[in-house]
């Protein structure tokens, strides 16, 4: 048994010299939706989900994903904790090779391009892998922080290698606000119709806020000179909160 990476050309931590595809596959999907995956899913984002879209158009991203969560639900945490680790050292042996030929290769890897943590034993694997892996710098976006349904945030508190944003929409706003009070060294990815919308909606938030600026058409997707997400560096950092906008506008 094995866990698949995905090639994500927006997060990938190494371009193609042409700048049009991903030669190191630094991502973890799971397939999206409540039947899935994600246990926090609002209509907000099932209307908008673009993982999910990419899941219909393509066949071959779909099998992957649904591979990837039959594989895990069948296993207890040890053994999620001993697939997911063998996947990261995966991904390492990638970058030192790519290193090895001069590369800059910044160990940038984010956890679910798609899809969510659906159980606190497969948080709690998560963070087992990240706590032995500190060379490498993971974030991830969660809805799973509600109590009432499923909250992982106590099993990812403390780790100085991880970057936690919790998705935000006007659906879970009260729940979001909640889950700061209790967890204040989170950060937030808020989903408006607009990026006004967005900031008039956080207004009344401390820190710092940012729209990002792929969702906004400022940073291309991909070029020779890295991904957008590497490139701008406000997730994988931590720096504030990130604003995304479904009108791109």
């Amino acid at each position: 048994m094995t866990l698949r990476r995905s090639a994500d050309r927006k997060v990938t931590n190494l371009p193609s010299p042409n700048g049009k595809t991903a030669k190191i596959a630094n991502s973890f999907g799971l397939p999206a939706g409540h039947e899935h995956s994600c246990p926090g899913a609002t209509a907000t984002c099932e209307r908008v989900c673009y993982a999910g879209k990419l899941e219909k158009l393509y066949k071959g991203v779909r099998e992957v994903l649904l591979g990837n969560l039959q594989t895990l639900v069948a296993l207890d945490r040890a053994a999620m904790v001993e697939l997911i680790a063998e996947m990261i050292d995966d991904f390492r042996a990638d970058c030192q090779r790519a290193e090895r030929k001069g590369a800059q290769v910044p160990r940038d890897f984010r956890i679910h391009w798609d899809g969510d943590f659906f159980s606190l034993d497969y948080a709690a694997a998560w963070a087992e892998v990240i706590r032995a892996d500190p060379d490498i710098r993971f974030w991830v976006y969660t809805r799973s922080f509600d109590p009432e349904r499923l909250d992982v945030l106590p099993v990812l508190a403390g780790l100085a290698n991880l970057t936690v944003y919790l998705s935000v929409d006007p659906d879970n706003l009260t729940a979001a606000k909640a889950a700061r009070r209790r967890c204040p060294w989170v950060h937030w990815a808020y989903l408006a119709e607009t990026f006004a919308d967005g900031r008039a909606d956080l207004a009344d938030l401390p820190g710092k806020r940012y729209p990002c600026p792929e969702n906004g058409r400022r940073l291309p997707l991909i070029t020779e000179k890295g991904s957008a997400c590497i490139r701008c560096g406000v997730c994988p950092c931590g720096r504030g909160d990130v604003v995304f906008s479904i009108a791109k506008r």
